[in-house]
């Protein structure tokens, strides 16, 4: 049986952020192919946020909202619970799609059929919605490809214009609430082994950008555990592959590909844990050096130890600091910021 409109929905996660919530319902009710539509919010703080979202879309949407916050991947998992449709796209509060993202995916299932999941080009947006970049620069041949888990060995597929089979996530026990911030990694991974997946080559959705520290992204990057949890989602790909493809965990070529940021020492050394302190400044050091600055840095961080690296850090977000921080003198965000109500990708 083809897949057809009657079998979708889009479902909004939401939280507190207004700014961009119109314009995320908005391309979800303007798609050239109709589909149900649903909001859930994660018990969020605004009391008034259901009442503005239904006086702006009204009966067009179905509105629920978590007797408790449940967290960004609880939320997700809220979606499949509420969804009464075979298949589901999730979009979050600050990402918008393509008005022919629906259309896209019911073409792509006939030429494609019996798949998993399927999901087209994503383009990266700022705040104000100007297009930046596409945010995936894999090669994609043709009308569409076949996806498989060594593309997304190394880093994931952008959550935004994903269309998945709910009956198999719920199979898959959905998202891992306790996966930081790679539970979308680990679900198309499954989807994928599961039963495949395939890329359309037209634009279906858009991906937005902000700096917002309330983002619950920076407060794993903040504690440090934004690495680790890659290197854990990496390995858990791999032990997918079958034996054959001979590839096997190398610390060495990740680190390779992207040696341990300087900058993300300098920001967060000060707050990181003296454990997960020691085991970023352990993947500094044998890190490959891309330049001199970098290896000097690395050199004094060779001869001081962690404890070079935490004085360094609390003197830098002193007297330089975050570009919403610039002035010497002022503590940075990574000793003043509140803890995050929400997290980015979620909500």
């Amino acid at each position: 049986m083809s897949l057809s409109a009657e079998q979708i929905t889009i479902a909004i996660t939401v939280y507190s952020r207004r700014q961009y919530i119109r314009q995320a319902i908005a391309s979800a009710l303007d798609q050239t192919v109709p589909v149900r539509v649903m909001v859930v919010e994660d018990c969020g703080p605004d009391p008034t946020l259901e009442g503005f979202v239904k006086a702006e879309f009204g009966s067009r949407i179905e509105y629920v909202r978590n007797p408790k916050r449940r967290g960004i991947f609880g939320n997700w998992n809220a979606c499949l619970e509420l969804c009464r449709t075979e298949w589901i796209s999730i979009l979050h509060d600050d990402d918008f799609l393509a008005p022919v993202f629906v259309e896209a995916m019911i073409d792509l299932e006939k030429e494609a059929p019996g798949r998993e999941l399927y999901f087209g080009r994503t383009v990266l947006v700022d705040e104000r919605g100007t297009v930046v970049a596409e945010q995936d620069l894999r090669p994609l041949e043709g009308r569409w490809m076949e996806r498989d888990l060594r593309d997304i060995l190394f880093s994931t597929f952008s959550f935004a214009g994903k269309l998945f089979r709910v009956s198999s996530a719920k199979l898959l026990s959905g998202f891992r609430v306790n996966s930081f911030n790679s539970a979308d990694w680990e679900m198309w991974a499954n989807l994928m082994a599961k039963g495949g997946a395939v890329q359309s080559s037209q634009t279906v959705a858009f991906d937005r950008n902000h700096s917002g520290w309330d983002r619950g992204t920076r407060q794993v990057e903040r504690s440090g555990r934004n690495l680790p949890t890659y290197y854990v989602q990496h390995k858990r790909v791999l032990a997918k592959l079958p034996p054959a493809s001979g590839m096997k965990f190398d610390r060495a070529e990740l680190l390779k590909r992207s040696p341990m940021s300087v900058i993300f020492l300098l920001r967060f050394g000060d707050t990181l844990s003296p454990r997960v302190l020691r085991y970023h400044v352990g993947l500094l050091l044998l890190s490959p050096t891309p330049h001199w600055r970098y290896a000097i840095f690395q050199q004094l961080a060779r001869v001081g130890g962690p404890r070079f690296v935490k004085l360094i850090s609390r003197v830098w977000n002193q007297c330089v600091g975050h570009s919403q921080n610039p002035k010497c003198g002022q503590a940075g965000p990574t000793r003043q910021m509140p803890r995050p109500a929400e997290d980015r990708s979620s909500q």
